[in-house]
């Protein structure tokens, strides 16, 4: 029994499928087997029914003459049903002075109601020897004189036909739903089998291997599928601008472990320790800026959409710690619940801006969010010394530092192409111009997914 990692049983599809067509199946022959016993009853009664009147029209029709005002019905003028004892078919006729009974009904004897001239009645009669009669009555005049015509058949045998015929059509019903059943399950492993090359695939990728996950997939699961593939996308992503800010950080880290490296060949004095310290100071920020990073991405939350009112003011205060002397950070957002935008995406992006912003503003950092057709736009501005127009361009690219010459290492270069990175798996846009502020402003553009 397959299992999760849990140890918990596992819901399967097709045995929830199969269940639940079994309960259609039997709810629906059910039904129409209650059907069929209903309207087999009703025409064996309408056919018994329909078969009294015209022996009752026969009988009436057979009366002879057997004295003044008195009509009986000859024995070799009845069907030989009515003579012979206990054969499902009988009949009473009663008069004003007399009452004729069939041979049939033998030893049995009961009063029958007298009716008036045209009036009938219908019932069922059951008898203790277990017959159940459908009864016939009918009121007449004949001769000046009243007559009542009781006559009856027994239900029996066509109660007989009808249950041997509706437990042969029982036997094809339980046949039926056990081939439906069967079927079903044939199809349903067939459909499942179109799934086993995704499966495949989506192994190959977890080993490592270079896969195609198959076109042609059912439509039923081909939204599973396609948002599947959009969360391995984004995950692939994600590792690879994690590998391009380790080689960054790698790049960055490179001249000064070659410094380190040259002044440690030498003997070191008074003024070599003093250039030890420098660059272990710019090795220490560094690594520092990386771990302020990682704590403004906080945990790790794949497929969930990014919600400003919740994330940013996150991040306007995780700003506040991270910097003794903070520059103040206007948000500026529209009402807004979720964006369509993954949340850890945003927030590396965004962090890294305000990181870069809150390091070069001398008071002020505005965050704007504005929806522009059919894509979103951020502005991160900061009141700050800025970046000369003719360095725009660069300041997206990999381990660029347009202040190389700042021994305070507070450039924009690392951080800065990680969200570029962000920005392209997005396909959207990210523009550098001089803010209102007096700073330097970044523009990015995220068309909607």
């Amino acid at each position: 029994m397959p299992r999760d990692p849990r140890g918990r049983r596992r819901p399967s599809l097709e045995r929830g499928i199969r269940f639940r067509l079994l309960v259609v199946l039997v709810l629906v022959m059910g039904g129409v087997l209650v059907f069929v016993d209903i309207a087999v009853s009703r025409l064996s009664r309408d056919f018994v029914l329909t078969r009294l009147e015209h022996d009752a029209e026969s009988l009436i029709t057979s009366l002879v003459v057997a004295g003044p005002d008195d009509w009986r019905i000859t024995d070799n003028q009845l069907p030989s049903v009515y003579q012979r004892a206990h054969s499902g078919h009988y009949y009473i006729l009663s008069g004003p002075d007399r009452t004729d009974r069939s041979r049939s009904l033998w030893d049995l004897t009961f009063e029958v109601e007298r009716l008036l001239p045209g009036e009938t009645r219908v019932g069922i009669r059951r008898e203790l020897n277990g017959q159940t009669w459908l009864v016939w009555q009918l009121g007449f005049e004949k001769g000046g004189q009243v007559y009542s015509l009781w006559i009856a058949e027994d239900l029996a045998p066509l109660q007989m036909e009808q249950r041997r015929f509706e437990s042969v059509l029982l036997l094809l019903v339980l046949v039926a739903v056990a081939v439906l059943l069967w079927m079903q399950r044939r199809v349903l492993r067939r459909g499942f089998a179109r799934l086993k090359p995704l499966q495949r695939e989506l192994e190959a990728h977890r080993l490592g291997i270079e896969s195609q996950i198959p076109e042609s997939l059912p439509e039923e699961v081909a939204p599973l599928v396609d948002a599947l593939l959009s969360v391995l996308e984004r995950s692939d992503q994600q590792i690879r601008r994690s590998r391009t800010a380790l080689g960054n950080l790698s790049h960055e880290l490179k001249r000064p472990l070659q410094q380190l490296h040259s002044l440690a060949d030498r003997q070191s004095g008074p003024d070599d320790r003093e250039a030890l310290m420098r660059v272990y100071h710019q090795l220490h920020e560094r690594i520092d800026r990386e771990l302020r990073r990682a704590r403004i991405a906080g945990t790790p939350s794949p497929g969930r959409r990014f919600a400003p009112a919740e994330e940013l003011p996150y991040l306007v205060d995780m700003m506040s710690r991270l910097y003794r002397e903070a520059p103040r950070v206007e948000l500026d957002l529209p009402d807004v619940d979720t964006l369509p935008f993954d949340r850890d995406d945003v927030l590396e992006l965004l962090g890294n801006l305000l990181d870069n912003a809150c390091r070069h503003a001398r008071s002020r950092v505005r965050l704007s969010l504005r929806r522009v057709e059919t894509a979103w736009r951020w502005d991160v501005e900061d009141d700050g010394a800025g970046v000369v127009e003719a360095d725009y361009e660069r300041l997206a690219g990999r381990g660029v530092r347009l202040d190389e010459s700042d021994r305070t290492e507070r450039g924009h270069g690392l951080g800065l192409s990680i969200c570029q990175a962000v920005v392209d798996s997005y396909r959207g846009e990210m523009t550098f111009d001089r803010s209102t502020l007096g700073g330097l402003r970044v523009r990015v553009v995220l068309p909607v997914p």
